[in-house]
């Protein structure tokens, strides 16, 4: 897939409804997304660390799907991370636009109904 494929695909599984809502929340000209989205122009690293927690990628997954042909090796890329965990880490960032009092709130809820799963994935990933 060409990276700009993988980008389409990363932006709307970030649940952004077009390209130019995830420029804006990126802080990046809707042109310059463009231009990666048709494959005109590959994202500069220092661009992909800023692309990557929004999109809920890895840096590396990132580099790999924007670099395959300098990148020596076939390094697997990490999962993705699930669009409710993207959106989350959105709503509960310190620049989130919820006020503080629901963004702990919200996090209190959240805490306390993973809680009881937690045992459950400490156990998985020992055996």
């Amino acid at each position: 897939m060409s990276f700009g494929g993988y980008l389409r695909e990363a932006i709307h599984s970030a649940g952004f409804p077009t390209p130019t809502h995830f420029a804006r929340a990126v802080g990046t000209d809707p042109s310059v997304v463009l231009r990666w989205l048709s494959g005109e122009q590959r994202p500069t690293i220092r661009s992909i660390e800023r692309i990557a927690p929004v999109l809920g990628r890895s840096i590396n997954e990132l580099v790999l799907a924007a670099y395959p042909d300098r990148l020596e090796g076939s390094a697997s890329p990490a999962p993705a991370t699930h669009p409710l965990a993207v959106e989350l880490a959105r709503m509960l960032a310190d620049d989130s636009p919820i006020p503080a009092a629901d963004r702990r709130a919200l996090e209190t809820v959240l805490d306390r109904m993973i809680d009881p799963y937690r045992k459950v994935l400490r156990r998985r990933r020992s055996a």
